[in-house]
């Protein structure tokens, strides 16, 4: 009979989780706004704290905060637009230096007209570098949409915990707080290292291509600024695309192009696989399978945008395992093997 029950339990969470899923993808138009907002307060919460405790009014910091990230935000949308209309107005010349460089590969190496006869998707991306100049209207309204979120979240911050004092047992509260805290400890930790190495990332690519001679130097180094925050993968994809656009450009010279991967290569190991793991360390204890299901689940979930908060998220659900008994060996599981557990196995 208990066993029975256990099995009713995990049957009934399974479909919650599949039902929440659900949800979340439907709903993906207002909540993503909102997780973003929230994620962000996160970060800012704790800076208009400080300026509040230095006898800064607290709706004077909230302003100065926003504000700032207004700025922020208007001066890359900015940079970001224009280069992005000098890359439609530019993009038929590529195409054609790309249409004959298929040509010529197909000639000398002989290969299988199957192989690349068809060349539709060149045009489709034609078309869809066009449709962005429509997206930036949305994307402005979405922006505008968090910043609400974030603003509302802000003032409510401070009275948070006289509310859960109010609302609910004192032990309950304290619990609260604490997981609260450690979210907010951890994840302003994750952001900030995060942030500071990818806009070295981006500064250095920037530089690098321009040296280089690459066109659009500033687009690819936004890119890999954004795409830093997709672990692994979004690195990958930035090299990639940068390479082939380096061959484009380039070719019959060869020199360039492997100037550009090899410099994106050494720019991304010195970063990524040196600067990053020392200033972060082993903070977010976040096994890198589970990295990878996580990226996997959000993006899957909320496409693009949600891999890039996929990490972030992944933190939130392993606190708040770590702080309730019964979920506890889920955050074990969640996590690496610290260098403890490791000198533990050896001696065993």
């Amino acid at each position: 009979m208990e066993r029975l029950v256990r099995l009713q339990v995990i049957f009934l969470a399974l479909l919650s989780l599949v039902a929440i899923g659900g949800v979340l993808h439907i709903t993906q138009q207002v909540v993503l706004p909102l997780v973003i907002a929230a994620l962000l307060s996160f970060i800012l919460a704790p800076l208009v704290v400080r300026m509040h405790r230095a006898r800064i009014p607290y709706f004077l910091g909230i302003t100065v905060v926003m504000l700032l990230l207004v700025l922020i935000i208007a001066g890359l949308g900015t940079l970001l637009s224009s280069s992005l209309y000098s890359l439609i107005r530019e993009y038929p010349r590529y195409q054609t230096r790309f249409i004959g460089l298929y040509n010529t590969l197909v000639d000398r190496f002989h290969l299988r007209e199957w192989l690349f006869n068809d060349l539709s998707w060149v045009r489709t991306i034609g078309s869809y570098l066009v449709g962005l100049s429509g997206r930036l209207v949305e994307l402005v309204s979405y922006t505008v949409l968090v910043l609400l979120f974030l603003l509302f979240l802000l003032l409510e911050w401070r009275h948070l915990p006289r509310k859960m004092l109010r609302a609910l047992r004192r032990g309950l509260t304290a619990r609260i707080a604490r997981i609260l805290e450690h979210i907010s400890e951890q994840i302003s930790r994750y952001l900030a290292v995060k942030f500071l190495i990818s806009l070295a990332t981006g500064l250095l690519v920037w530089a690098a291509y321009s040296l280089i001679g690459l066109d659009f130097a500033f687009i690819w180094g936004l890119l890999a600024f954004l795409f830093n925050f997709i672990p692994n993968i979004g690195s990958a994809v930035v090299w990639g695309l940068s390479s082939l656009f380096a061959v484009i450009q380039f070719y019959p010279d060869w020199q360039h192009p492997l100037l550009v991967s090899g410099s994106m290569i050494l720019i991304q190991m010195v970063m990524g696989n040196l600067l990053e793991p020392k200033l972060a360390g082993e903070q977010l204890n976040l096994s890198p399978v589970v990295v990878l299901f996580s990226l996997l689940f959000w993006g899957w979930l909320w496409g693009v945008a949600g891999m890039f908060i996929a990490v972030p998220l992944t933190v939130i659900v392993k606190i708040v395992c770590e702080n309730i008994p019964q979920l506890k060996a889920v955050s074990i599981l969640m996590g690496t093997a610290s260098r403890r557990d490791r000198s533990r196995d050896g001696r065993a």
